[in-house]
């Protein structure tokens, strides 16, 4: 009888029957709040996306959902829009601030109006010179290293003033008759506060607004710039004297002596020029020149006496009601003198 060897060590193994794999464990749900937060925070809607995203953060952590990640940008977009809006608030606050404020705080060329409709008291509001506007600035005038004193300070201011504007203006007679200069000069207070030039304003004492901008100069020849030059400062103290009030005696006895000066050198200048006149001028110009040089002179000697006669605020007040302030002897000859330059009359 056959016998069954044993089996061999190297006879294959019965291998077990293997076990079923498991499961996959179900994905993890997608936070809602966190969806909501990317998109509101994409569309700068900050409050929400802040919301949303700390609540999909609590969920994401609590509840094991997904969106940690989306909620974290969302988050990060909020700080970036609030931070863009910080920005925005700051520069929009500084240019408001660059277009607003007491008119010391601006430079010459400045057009602007009255944010209270009636003088700089409350303020001006800073406006483009080819709108509209009460008043321009056309020169400032330092006043040196200390302050001179309130009474000085209102007299060395005008003259200033009106020998800075002479020179700033292109064409000082073009303006109509009610336009002024106004000077602001500084107080012991706001010097003290760092206030240390006057403000040379142009401006219209009907409170007519002005338009253009009076320190533009194109346009002019160079005879038509000759002659300006030699006459702006007459021009402009005579204005400035049609705007001295009763208790400003000093002040007006100071212009009436700058305006004999100023009408003297003039008188030279001119009767020079007449003598030879610049390419360009017409046959008309020199006996013109002339006549307007022979004015001056009167003009000269007149706001000589005028000075020496202002005492007190009554001499000046006297002069004013007499009809006595110097500003009109040389006023037609130097009108006159304008059409043969091709220059318009004032307040054209």
């Amino acid at each position: 009888m056959t016998q069954t060897p044993p089996p061999s060590d190297q006879a294959p193994q019965a291998f077990p029957h293997p076990a079923a794999a498991p499961l996959p464990a179900p994905a993890a749900k997608l936070s809602a709040a966190a969806v909501c937060a990317l998109v509101a925070s994409a569309v700068a809607l900050v409050p929400v996306g802040v919301v949303l995203g700390i609540v999909a953060l609590f969920r994401t952590r609590r509840l094991g959902q997904r969106g940690r990640r989306l909620a974290v940008v969302a988050l990060s977009l909020c700080a970036a829009w609030t931070a863009m809006g910080m920005v925005a608030i700051i520069a929009t606050a500084t240019v408001i601030g660059a277009s607003q404020g007491p008119l010391d705080t601006f430079g010459a060329g400045t057009c602007f109006t009255y944010q209270d409709g009636v003088d700089t008291a409350q303020g001006v509001d800073v406006v483009s010179c080819s709108d509209p506007h009460d008043g321009q600035i056309v020169a400032e005038h330092g006043l040196g290293a200390g302050y001179p004193g309130l009474s000085a300070a209102s007299r060395e201011s005008v003259l200033g003033c009106v020998a800075d504007t002479a020179r700033a203006l292109p064409d000082a007679g073009r303006f109509g008759p009610s336009t002024r200069l106004r000077i602001y000069y500084p107080t012991k207070d706001s010097w003290d506060g760092g206030v240390h030039s006057a403000t040379c304003v142009l401006v219209d004492a009907d409170h007519t607004t002005l338009t253009g901008d009076a320190l533009a100069a194109s346009g002019l020849t160079p005879l038509q710039r000759q002659v300006l030059r030699l006459t702006n400062e007459s021009v402009l103290l005579r204005v400035k004297l049609h705007d001295v009030a009763r208790g400003s005696w000093q002040v007006a006895a100071a212009l009436e002596q700058r305006l004999g000066t100023a009408d003297r050198a003039e008188s030279a200048a001119l009767t020079a020029l007449a003598a030879n006149p610049p390419q360009g001028a017409t046959p008309a110009l020199p006996p013109l020149l002339r006549a307007l040089a022979s004015a001056d002179t009167t003009e000269a000697s007149q706001a000589e006496t005028a000075s020496a006669a202002i005492t007190s605020a009554d001499a000046w007040q006297s002069r004013i009601s007499g009809g006595h302030a110097t500003y009109a002897p040389a006023a037609a000859d130097y009108q006159e003198l304008r059409a043969p330059l091709g220059l318009p009359q004032p307040g054209m």
